[in-house]
Formats: C-alpha cells, structure tokens, sequence
C-alpha cells in the first residue's frame, strides 16, 4: 500500500486533494466574508433607519413652528395667553420628545426699544430687558417661550440676533422664508451642571397680510421668528435607543454640524466613554440636509464576543477538508483496484488456452456493453467495411440517421481534418495489432458547437489472426475538458501572481531565521514580510471577489435608488487620501443625478478607481471628479429612449500608452511595469464586471505623461427615464 501511495499512478490523487483543499479553505473564506457582509448589510439597514427617524423629527419640528407662524398670521397681534394656550394644546412635550420649548423671538427697531421694555414690563415683569445691554441698529427678544418655566426662563428677553451662529440661522429663515437650523451653540437655558451641545430651529414670522414674494419684502414683512431650542442628547432621547444593544450589537452615534467629522463640530456622541474605531468593519456614515443646513451622520457598532456567528465558514473548512480527504482515499482505493485487476488480468492471460479464443469476443463484446453506460457504441464490419452506430452516437456527433451513410469514412464528416487524419491512422496500427485504441478528438455539430470525445475500441480477430471487427465506444468529455482548462488556467495565472510576494517572504524569513540582525534590520525585514503579506491577502480577496461577481452575474445586487451625490459624498468622506495630497475635486451641479443599482458594489467601483488616480499619479496633481448630467441619447428604434448619467474621474498622473490602455481591464494586468506603484492589478477588472453588470458601460482615455481619465456609464434610474424629454 506504501508504494501505491507513493507511485506516480497516485498523482492525480494528490493534485485533486490539494485543489479540493485549496478549493476548501477558498470557500470558507468567501462563507466568512458573506457572514460578513450580511452584518454589514443588516447594520447598514439600520443606520438608514435612524437617519430617517431623525430627519422625520426635524420635519415634525418645522411642522409645530409653522404652526406657531400661522397664528400670527390669522390674527392682527397674539398675546401671550394666546401663545401659551397654542402650545399647550399641541402638546409637544408628550408627542415629540427633545423639544426645549416653543417661543417667539420679535423683531424691536433701535428707536422702539425703550418703549418695548416698558410695554412688557408693564405686562407684570419689572425685571424685564433686552439683553444682552448696547447699542446696535436692530434688537431682537424672546419675549414668548413656552414652557415658561425652569430653564427657560433664562432666555427671557434674549437677543439671539446678537450672537453669530444663531444670527446665521435667523437670516437664512427671514430670506427664505422656510425653516433653518443653527449650528452648533450652548444653549441660554443650560446651568452649570450636564451642559449639552445644542442648536436652535427657526421659522419667520411676517405681518399680517403682507406681499412676501421677495427677499427685500420679507425683510421689510418681517415681525420675528417662531422658534424651537433642542439640547441634541434630549433631542435624540429614543431613536438610539430603540436599535441600541440588539442582539449583542451597541450603536455608537457621532452627529457632527457641517459634512466633515471634527471634534469642534461635534453636536452628538451616544457613547462619549467608548473610542469610535474608524477602521471597522461596521462604519458608515449618512448625510442630512435640512434646509441647507448639513448635518453629517457616523455610525460605528461595538459587537461583543458572540455578535458574529462564524459557525457556518468553521462547518464549511472542517466539511470541505474531511469530504477532500474521503475522495483522496477513495481515488487510492480505486488505482489499488485496477492495480490488482491488472495484475489478475496478466496471469489470466498466460493461462488461456485455444479453445478460450472463441470466448474472447464474447468477452470483448461484454466488456464493451460494460463500457455503454450513457455513452454511444460503434461497430466496425472491417471486411464489409461497414460501420455501425447505436443511437446514443447520433447524439454525440449532432448528426441524424440521414446525414450519417453508414460506411467507414462518414464518421469523418463531423470531426476536424487534422483529428480524422490522427484517429486514422491510430485504427490502421489497432487493426495491425500495434496498440490499443484509445484517443481523444473534436466534432463540430452542424449548428458550429464543438464537443470533445473520447473513443476506445477493441479489435475481433478470426483463427487466423485477421481483423474482423473493431467494438468501441465514445463519449462527450467537453466539460470535463473545459474544467481542467480553467483549473490550469485559474492555478497558473494564481501561482504567477502569489510567487513574487511568497518569494520575499520566504526569503527575508530565512534570513531573520539563519543571521542575525540588529534591531533596525530585523523591523525593516519584518516590515517588507507584512507587506508582502498584505499583498497575498489582497490577492486572495480580489480572486475571491471577482469570482463571485462572476459566477453570480448580479443575481445576489440589491438594487435601490440612489443619489450620486450624496453617495459620492459620503466616498470622499471616507476615503483615505494619500498623506499631502488634496481631497478629489467634485463638480456637482443641482441637477438630481438618480441610478437604480447595488449600492456597496457601487461603492467598491468607484472607490477602486479613486484609489488607482492616486496611487498612478505619485508626482501630485489635483484629482477630480465630474458628473455628466442625463443625456438623451437615441437607441436602435426611433422612439425609443434612455437616460445614461455618468461619473467622471481625472488624474495628472503617468497616463498609459495605447497598447497598455487596450488591456488595463485584464486581470492581473498593471500598467506600472517597475513595481514601484503598489496593487493587485485586479482593480479596474471588478470595476469592468460590476459597471456591465448594471447594464452601464466603462469607457478610459489616457495620454502618457498627463494623466487618465475614467467615465462610469450607468443607466439612470427608471423614474428618470420616465420623465418627458
């Protein structure tokens, strides 16, 4: 048994355990990165969920504002039993939490002041004053605030139009007339104990009856404002919380004033005591716009121990092995058998005698019915020259009973020249007794497909020793043909592309193993060792990933619609840009840019290509991204049309020649030659695939030396295409 084991026979055994292992832990890591990927998706879900709570509250606010701006406007004048009544019967505080309160800012002409202060002091407050004190050309006061109570008695009589943030929001509110948030600001009402960050919401109050049509008559119209103040850890009181700790899962919230995450801008942390990790797996980020005013949205998830099942990857690695291991045993059982059988078959041979002669074509005849399981048997009548066909053989050559004549040169109609001359001469050496038949050729059916088949025969002789007949059989081997075309194809192009980085790890680990180093020396080659690492990593990844874009053929994208935009948007922001070089340069117009597609492998094709304009343009140079707004573009029939949008990404780098932009879509493919430029060379590869998955188009233009340009075609979204042109 050790010699079998060992033989060159057990070759084949040994190349298909280590592609069934290889195969194996392949899979295992692409169960992982489903696993993976199917958190990421559910938390992704999730942050949509919270965005949209928290975009639905603020219109609900704007909603209770307006409210107020239409009481002044139904009346002549409100007073303030008329104020309190009004939000007393909305009930906020019951309704939507993290409302401070609902007051009434008025607009007070310097020339009006005194008599202002006079007016409401006379109302039963003494104290009252418009703060804080000097001179200015316009004051404002919150005069109604409702709760009036507590905290909010701080703010009587504050001029909010005095201080900067809010005056911004006052003045956008006031032009605009919608409703405007301010950024950032510590509210009048906070003490000196919890101070929370807050914001203020603003809706313009004008007279009565007034013409509002333009700025400059808004700004004469206007009486104050309706207002709301939200200390922001009141305000998101409930919308953590319903998703916060679900299966093992804590949602981490950063809330930052304005489209870039600084700690000067931060409005929200719902876990101040725990760090927001930027490299996990579960980070995303969402963009509000309220009114103008941008709010920008980091989620990250602290997941415990048992947050992520890998239970299935573990089953699929263990399965795998031991399933490659029986079928490794099983193929050595097989060669031992016919080893054996071979072996009995000998001495058999030497112990015939005449008479068994006559046996031999009933046993040639047996052993090729033995040999008919699903495939065609053929009779060659050599003297006759007649050749037979069951109807298994019709099949196989793609012929009919018509087409096929019967005698010995019609099987030659349906295969190659070259093979027929082969297959031949291979029969006149079998007739001769030279060599058995056995052989492998192609046939080209009538419709053009090519199939490949294997034939064996034996050959009946008479007392005399002359051929008689010739019994074989064939079969199709195509697809086993085509599956080991793609396994030396996928094990070639795979051995060429991990020797380099498995190379310098070897290598450098041999010497830290052999020599001895300083310090210096050993964390520089342990250094290139992670490196290299990293690049087998990446390799595998994108393998894996291409894969299975490829087998799936978008059967797995979940399409929704989206907003370039705001999608690009949240790419740059997250995007790592190299260290001195500038943020890409975007050119948006206001122009809606919809597509229908799958949003993380959009991510993943434009991300690629921002990477390769960085990482191909290593001498500088601005990198910019344009949109091209939906054209109307006419199809094969005349009444026929659809919109395309396109993403258009420009660096400044090295450019390519026209021979290397005619293959940068190959896998594997990279037009740096000198190795300098880090990369897989699968990049451009995916983003090809998933682009032509959406139905889009990919289209690249380089010079040498100035730089290259990449246009995504994608098809605009169906309530795009729908629009009249």
């Amino acid at each position: 048994m050790l010699t079998i084991f060992l033989s060159r026979k057990t070759l084949l055994a040994w190349l298909i355990l280590c592609i069934g292992l290889l195969a194996t832990v392949f899979a295992s890591l692409h169960v992982k990165h489903g696993i993976e990927q199917e958190v990421v998706k559910q938390f992704a879900f999730t942050c949509d969920q919270i965005t949209l709570k928290i975009q639905e509250r603020l219109q609900a606010y704007a909603l209770i504002l307006r409210g107020g701006s239409g009481l002044f406007g139904a009346s002549t004048s409100v007073e303030r039993d008329e104020w309190r009544a009004y939000v007393e019967a909305l009930q906020a505080e019951k309704s939507i939490r993290g409302v401070q309160g609902v007051g009434f800012a008025q607009v007070i002409p310097a020339d009006q002041l005194a008599s202002h202060i006079a007016a409401i002091r006379r109302e039963g407050f003494p104290d009252y004053t418009v703060r804080p004190p000097g001179e200015r050309a316009l004051y404002t006061s919150i005069i109604f605030l409702e709760p009036f109570r507590d905290r909010n008695l701080r703010a009587f009589g504050f001029d909010m139009f005095s201080e900067p943030v809010r005056r911004n929001a006052m003045e956008q509110a006031r032009d605009t007339g919608e409703a405007a948030l301010s950024g950032k600001v510590e509210l009048v009402q906070e003490t000196a104990s919890q101070v929370q960050a807050g914001t203020l919401m603003y809706v313009p109050i004008y007279r009565n009856g007034a013409v509002v049509d333009t700025v400059e008559r808004r700004r004469a119209a206007l009486v104050g404002w309706a207002y709301s103040p939200y200390r922001m850890n009141d305000l998101m009181e409930g919308i953590i919380l319903d998703w916060d700790s679900l299966n093992g899962k804590t949602v981490d919230l950063h809330i930052h004033d304005g489209s870039k995450a600084t700690p000067a801008n931060l409005l929200f942390d719902s876990k101040p005591d725990t760090p927001f990790d930027l490299s996990s797996l579960f980070n995303q980020s969402r963009m509000i716009n309220f009114n103008g005013r941008p709010w920008l949205l980091a989620f990250n998830q602290h997941v415990t121990a048992s947050g992520i099942s890998y239970m299935p990857a573990w089953l699929s690695l263990i399965g795998g092995f031991a399933l490659s291991g029986m079928l490794f045993w099983l193929m050595l059982s097989v060669i031992n058998t016919r080893i054996n059988a071979k072996r009995i078959a000998d001495e058999l041979t030497g112990e015939l005698t005449t008479s068994e002669k006559m046996l031999r074509k009933t046993s040639n005849r047996l052993k090729q019915a033995t040999l008919a399981g699903g495939v065609g048997i053929w009779d060659f009548d050599v003297a006759r020259n007649i050749l037979s066909w069951d109807d298994q053989m019709y099949v196989l050559y793609g012929l009919t009973r018509t087409q096929f004549g019967g005698v010995y040169e019609a099987w030659k109609s349906a295969v190659s020249p070259e093979d027929a001359t082969r297959i031949e001469l291979e029969m006149q050496r079998a007739l001769r007794g030279e060599k058995e038949f056995d052989t492998e050729f192609s046939v080209v059916w009538p419709n053009g497909a090519i199939h490949n088949i294997r034939a064996i025969g034996s050959v009946e002789r008479d007392d005399c020793g002359q051929p008689v007949h010739m019994i074989g059989t064939n079969w199709d081997i195509t697809h086993e043909t085509e599956i080991d075309r793609m396994k030396s194809e996928f094990l070639a192009t795979a051995a060429h592309e991990l020797r380099t980085p498995m190379a310098s790890i070897f290598g450098f680990t041999e010497l830290l193993l052999e020599r001895k180093f300083s310090a210096a020396e050993q964390r520089e080659f342990l250094g290139t060792i992670y490196r290299q690492s990293k690049l087998m990593s990446k390799i595998t990844n994108e393998l894996l990933d291409l894969a299975r874009i490829e087998a799936r053929r978008g059967k797995d994208f979940i399409i929704t619609g989206i907003d370039l935009r705001i999608l690009l948007q949240e790419i740059v922001t997250s995007f790592k840009v190299p260290e001195g070089r500038l943020p890409p340069e975007s050119q948006a117009g206001e122009i809606p840019l919809q597509v229908d597609a799958d949003r993380s492998k959009l991510i993943q094709a434009i991300t690629n290509v921002l990477s390769n304009a960085y990482k191909y343009s290593p001498g500088g140079g601005a990198v910019t991204i344009e949109f091209i707004v939906p054209a109307i573009e006419a199809q094969s029939l005349p009444n026929e049309r659809a919109s395309r949008v396109g993403i258009r990404i420009t660096d400044q780098g090295i450019g390519m020649t026209p021979e290397q932009l005619a293959r940068v879509c190959e896998r594997f493919y990279r037009a740096d030659a000198s190795g300098k430029i880090p990369g897989t060379g699968l990049g451009m590869s995916i983003v090809k695939e998933i682009v032509e998955l959406h139905g889009g188009e990919l289209n690249i233009t380089s010079t040498l030396g100035t730089g290259t340009t990449v246009t995504i075609w994608l098809p605009g979204s169906a309530q795009l295409q729908a629009e009249p042109t």
